[in-house]
């Protein structure tokens, strides 16, 4: 196993230690507005771990997959790491200020920012897969800002689909990518 691989794995097995057959896990983990008015700053890293049910789970294992498979290059192990905590803080805090969701669970929102960060980094490497990624991304949160979230997915994951969540991921991730990306220009 390479050792990006490896990091994938890790994140998997976070998902799966807070599962979704464990309903305390939801509760004392799961990112919820109130619990971090209340000082419960770990779920924003815990909150993105935890999900509804399998079917939430298997989406968002799917998805990471795919991260792996288009970005592996990029997202070296302290890349996963760095970028997930980035991406998790920054969608906990813009959840506190903005979003009309007070409780989110799943990863997707997470995904989305290290997909957007990995495809910032792959632009000196593969513009068109760096630019393409970029466009589809942005075209998905933009879409689901208009359209709302798929009536399907939500069906399937049994709760509504943290469209804003899924934008500040995206956000987020742009910004780490940029950062990451012109501090390597300077260092060069």
């Amino acid at each position: 196993m390479n050792r990006q691989g490896l990091s994938l794995y890790v994140l998997l097995l976070g998902c799966l230690l807070l599962a979704p057959w464990n309903e305390a896990a939801l509760a004392d983990f799961g990112l919820i507005r109130s619990a971090l008015r209340d000082n419960e700053f770990w779920r924003l890293l815990t909150g993105h771990l935890v999900h509804s049910n399998w079917s939430h789970l298997g989406l968002n294992v799917a998805g990471l997959v795919l991260l792996q498979q288009l970005f592996g290059q990029e997202l070296r192990p302290v890349f996963w790491g760095w970028g997930y905590v980035f991406v998790a803080v920054a969608i906990g805090i813009c959840m506190l200020a903005f979003s009309r969701f007070s409780v989110v669970y799943g990863l997707s929102g997470v995904l989305h920012g290290l997909f957007a960060f990995a495809a910032c980094l792959a632009l000196s490497r593969d513009a068109l897969l760096g630019a393409g990624a970029l466009i589809i991304i942005g075209g998905k949160v933009g879409w689901e800002q208009i359209a709302g979230g798929s009536g399907f997915v939500e069906r399937l994951i049994d709760m509504p689909v943290a469209t804003d969540i899924h934008l500040y991921g995206a956000i987020s991730g742009v910004v780490l990518g940029a950062v990451m990306a012109a501090s390597a220009r300077l260092a060069r």
